[in-house]
């Protein structure tokens, strides 16, 4: 039945507004409470209300590193804040001319520098969600079908090294490749004197 034609027949609202509307009720409901606790938040800022504890736990230089982005080709600056060895905010390293303009000299001493955060783009400051993603793979995971069944092994990283490298009949449990030999590294690049 055409949605018109449920109007006429006196059904009120149709399936596909009710679900619009809910969603739109729903967000807005999510962001009227983050909103709350925002403004919350500035409010005790600006009325110095913040205890010490809350107001430099981020700022001390002892909870920072400084390292690089490799989200993308262009390797920017981070400064990584940790509390309690747990990634807990991302910002661009103070050092890095990607950063921040003009960047800082690295005579600077990072205790002097605790304060200050440069620009990092979204995919940066989301790189802490890698290393916490329930679904990424931790384990060296080897083929144990045939291509595309998604069947897999876990085998331990030395002989994920030693097989890569020297190649050899890696296959031979899986059905119909059992004679197959897979070239290594080792024999693809090897040092010849020209």
């Amino acid at each position: 039945m055409s949605e018109e034609n449920r109007r006429q027949k006196g059904f009120g609202i149709t399936r596909r507004e009710f679900l619009r509307n809910s969603a739109l009720i729903g967000c807005s409901a999510l962001a009227a409470s983050q909103l709350e606790f925002i403004h919350g938040l500035i409010a005790r800022v600006e009325a110095a209300e913040l205890t010490a504890m809350e107001a430099y736990e981020l700022m001390r230089a002892d909870r920072t590193l400084h390292t690089a982005c490799l989200n993308c080709n262009t390797g920017c600056g981070l400064k990584v804040k940790m509390i309690e060895g747990v990634v807990v905010k991302i910002d661009g390293n103070p050092y890095n001319p990607f950063t921040l303009h003009p960047h800082l000299p690295m005579s600077v001493s990072p205790y002097k520098t605790s304060k200050t955060d440069g620009a990092i783009c979204p995919k940066g400051q989301s790189a802490h969600q890698g290393a916490y993603d329930p679904y990424r793979i931790r384990k060296v995971l080897k083929r144990a079908g045939r291509r595309g069944e998604g069947k897999w092994i876990s085998i331990p990283f030395a002989q994920a090294v030693t097989e890569i490298v020297n190649g050899g009949f890696l296959f031979s449990q899986v059905p119909g490749e059992e004679k197959r030999q897979v070239t290594g590294l080792k024999e693809l690049h090897a040092m010849q004197d020209l």
